[in-house]
């Protein structure tokens, strides 16, 4: 059975309409039915006194035969409301049948009731009066009126005061309480109803006012987290700058109004140089601190409109509006890199950094934010190649450097793992006597198509995408490999030196590397040498030590590379105590004619001595440089005068022959 659905106040009033009317009309149909059953009887009851008079009445004038008298008695009766017509026959002879009806009755209408009129035991007459069958129809309807009258009073006054009530104690509190559910659903502003506790619907407002205060303070503790998750998603929690989707979003809707207003923009992606140093020497918490500092700055180099973003890490981006001519965004920059590049205090430590920047314009670079982007980054990496702390505006020939770049990593990846990287080895001599004291391993790439590839062209790709580590850990195990094979062959080798670039030793698993290869292929310490540039023993000096005295732990002696070209420091000297220094070869090709080289190259071999450090001269390639740096005290010579760097096999000849011994004394 389908019921409707009903409001609470249409239920109420229809429930109060039922209460109400329902027994009203059954004490109506119960009254009516009593009336007819009590009033039944009385009709009859009259109508019997009626004849009775009637007869009573007549019997004399019937006795004294006086007509006029029994006319008149029977127009009394007539009068009677309830007698419809009356009929008189007298029994003496002749005498004709008397019959009185009421206006408009025809025929033998109405109820006969008849009786004898008898005087002394004889019968004078027989009368019969017909009465109106309708009586008790009028005694009912009248009655009817009244009762309905006395029916619709008690409804009204019922409904009248339960509506009342109803409204009171019921609609009315509904309605307020309708009106807490509905600022509370919709969250508006209302202050808390008074209620008064005598019923159970205010119990429940009170409830709901308090309900409605604790939901107040819920949205409003939601409404807090959402502006905060909403600034988190969309900004930096470490600098408070824009993050990357919401740089994006504001890059998006300005490419947009620049290309519909044929505006200009400019988009500058900022890399911090050398920004690993701070976190090494002062700490991460100090590297936080620095970039908190350097995004005020930032900002407040830039004008408001302007846009600055924390990419990622080290990384900036800003966006800069109405960029119309190159000098106004080439000025921003420098101003960029001078409030980059001041000092400050971190952590009572002054600490500095500088950056480069590569600049991406709208729409003379790109047509789209993504385009943009990748070029402005594309820009960075040249401003880095270019020397670092400088900036530098995207030119189309980027891109194919970029690509050659990548191509260049996919080639360096599968070399890798098609083991196409091979060593060659560069005899180091003794100044004196030529003698073979050792070799550096020196990496070469067996490239299927372009052949021998030096280093140089492979090395800083390989920095660059990473892979350095790996290309490291490969030279090491294939130096150790050749070691523990010259050893089988009873070679006299020397020591061999690996070079590690400043990735690679800053990295935490060059002495794991180094202790696994040395323990799988039985190298003695004294059998392996690490090489190091100068550069990069003379930074990141905390991290540094730590390492070296690690690698002295193993046993492992260090070299210094590329001695005098850095920013040479006595003191860090001292503390690394590098078995050997290597003399670059920018100072030894000049020799012996250029007097400042001949003054710095004695001057270096003398501290080594004093130090007990040996010397290594570099790129010696003449016999007057030879003679010169054995008449100095230099301890070993390396350069093509003596040998080229050799395959492993050739190296082997090499020694075994003893031709260096014969060339350096020739």
């Amino acid at each position: 059975m389908y019921w409707p659905r009903l409001s609470i106040r249409t239920t109420v009033l229809l429930a109060i309409a039922a209460a109400v009317l329902i027994p009203a009309a059954a004490l109506w149909h119960v009254d009516q039915r009593l009336i007819r059953e009590v009033q039944q009887p009385l009709i009859q009851q009259h109508r019997q006194a009626l004849m009775v008079m009637a007869s009573n009445v007549l019997v004399e004038p019937l006795w004294t035969i006086d007509s006029n008298q029994v006319q008149a008695a029977l127009k009394r009766t007539l009068d009677e409301p309830s007698v419809l017509a009356v009929r008189l026959a007298e029994r003496r002879p002749l005498a004709p049948p008397i019959v009185l009806k009421r206006p408009g009755i025809t025929g033998d209408a109405g109820q006969p009731m008849r009786t004898e009129i008898v005087r002394e035991g004889e019968v004078l007459a027989d009368l019969e009066l017909r009465f109106d069958e309708r009586e008790i129809e009028r005694i009912l309807s009248a009655r009817r009126a009244g009762t309905l009258q006395l029916v619709a009073l008690q409804v009204l006054l019922a409904t009248a005061v339960l509506l009342g009530v109803f409204y009171r104690r019921l609609l009315r509190p509904i309605q307020r309480l309708k009106q807490q559910a509905s600022a509370i659903a919709h969250r508006a502003e209302l202050a808390p109803l008074k209620w008064h506790g005598e019923d159970e619907l205010g119990e429940l407002g009170q409830h709901l006012n308090e309900v409605h205060g604790q939901i107040h303070g819920l949205f409003s503790e939601l409404e807090s987290k959402k502006a905060a998750l909403e600034t988190m998603a969309l900004h930096d929690p470490l600098t408070g700058l824009a993050n990357r989707t919401l740089f994006a979003e504001l890059t998006l809707a300005a490419v947009a109004a620049a290309r519909r207003d044929n505006g200009k923009l400019a988009l500058l992606f900022i890399d911090l140089d050398r920004f690993k140093s701070v976190n090494d020497q002062l700490g991460h918490a100090a590297g936080d601190d620095l970039l908190i500092a350097l995004a005020g700055r930032l900002r407040a180099t830039v004008r408001e409109s302007d846009v600055v973003c924390r990419h990622s890490g080290d990384e900036f981006t800003i966006l800069l509006h109405d960029a119309h001519t190159w000098d106004e965004v080439a000025a921003t920059a420098d101003r960029l890199l001078k409030a980059i590049e001041a000092p400050m205090t971190v952590r009572e430590q002054e600490a500095s950094v500088s950056a480069s920047i590569g600049i991406a314009l709208f729409p003379d670079d790109a047509a789209d934010y993504e385009e943009l982007l990748r070029h402005a980054d594309t820009a960075m990496y040249a401003a880095k190649r270019l020397g670092r702390a400088r900036h530098s505006f995207f030119r189309s020939e980027f891109n194919s450097q970029l690509q050659a770049t990548l191509r260049l990593e996919k080639e360096l990846q599968y070399a890798l793992l098609h083991d196409e990287f091979v060593l060659h080895y560069q005899p180091l001599v003794a100044a004196v006597g030529g003698t073979v004291l050792g070799c550096e391993a020196l990496i070469r790439w067996m490239h299927p198509v372009r052949g021998m590839v030096p280093p140089l062209q492979f090395i800083p790709a390989a920095e660059q995408s990473g892979l350095i580590s790996e290309l490291g850990n490969w030279t090491v195990r294939a130096a150790c490999a050749q070691i523990a094979r010259w050893k089988a062959a009873g070679l006299n080798f020397g020591t061999v030196a690996v070079n590690v670039s400043a990735l690679e030793f800053r990295h935490h698993r060059l002495v794991d590397t180094l202790t696994q290869a040395m323990a799988d292929f039985g190298v003695q310490p004294d059998e392996l040498e690490i090489e190091l540039t100068e550069s990069v023993l003379m930074t990141d000096t905390e991290t540094t030590q730590r390492i070296v005295e690690r690698l002295h732990a193993l046993g492992l002696r260090l070299v210094v590379d590329d001695f005098g070209t850095g920013y040479s420091s006595l003191a860090y000297l001292k503390h690394l105590r590098p078995s050997k220094i290597k003399i670059d070869r920018s100072f030894v090709r000049d020799l012996p004619a250029d007097e400042d080289d001949r003054v710095l190259v004695r001057a270096i071999v003398q501290l080594a001595r004093a130090l007990g450090i040996a010397v290594v001269a570099e790129g010696v390639e003449t016999e007057p440089q030879r003679e010169f740096l054995c008449g100095i005290g230099c301890t070993a010579l390396q350069g093509f005068l003596l040998a080229r760097p050799q395959p492993a096999a050739e190296f082997e000849l090499i020694v075994r022959g003893g031709l260096l011994v014969d060339a350096t004394r020739s």
